[in-house]
Formats: C-alpha cells, structure tokens, sequence
C-alpha cells in the first residue's frame, strides 16, 4: 500500500508508484471519483495540452524579408496611395 500525508491546506505530494502507475506528467489533470462508501478512484485525463502540442499542423513560416524587400514594398504601396488620391 502506498500512502501520503494531507498537509494543512489540503494539500498532499503523489507517490512515485501513483505517478508512474497513471503515466502522470507536470500540469496533468487528474480526475477524483468518490464512490459509495468513501472509496475514491484516481485517474488521469486521456491527454493534457502538452501531450497533444506535437500533433498540432504547424503554419508554414513565411520567409524573412530583407530590409530592401521591405523598402520596395513600402514604396510599392505608397505609390499606389498616391495614384488614387489624385482626381
């Protein structure tokens, strides 16, 4: 049997055998059912948001523009400011 101490806030640290019995990582939701009787079952969620960030498609990052690619589409757009505010 393995067991842990309620500290005054409540609070108690889970035993290794617990943490690796239910896979358990940091930031993990664990799920208390309490049963008739007092018996309480401890579980982890499926998947935390960290076990699923990987499986996210990723953007494709745009390539970076340098600093004349940068100037030449300034230009572009204020040139194309001016044609339409001229009658």
């Amino acid at each position: 049997m393995t067991t842990s101490t309620l500290t005054r806030k409540n609070q108690t640290t889970i035993p290794k055998a617990v943490v690796d019995a239910l896979g358990l990582v940091p930031f993990a939701s664990l799920v208390y059912e309490i049963e008739q009787g007092g018996r309480v079952v401890l579980t982890s969620k499926a998947a935390t948001f960290a076990s699923l960030a990987g499986t996210f498609p990723r953007k494709p990052q745009r390539k970076a523009r340098s600093g004349e690619e940068t100037a030449s589409s300034i230009r572009q757009g204020a040139a194309r400011r001016q044609q339409r505010s001229i009658p």
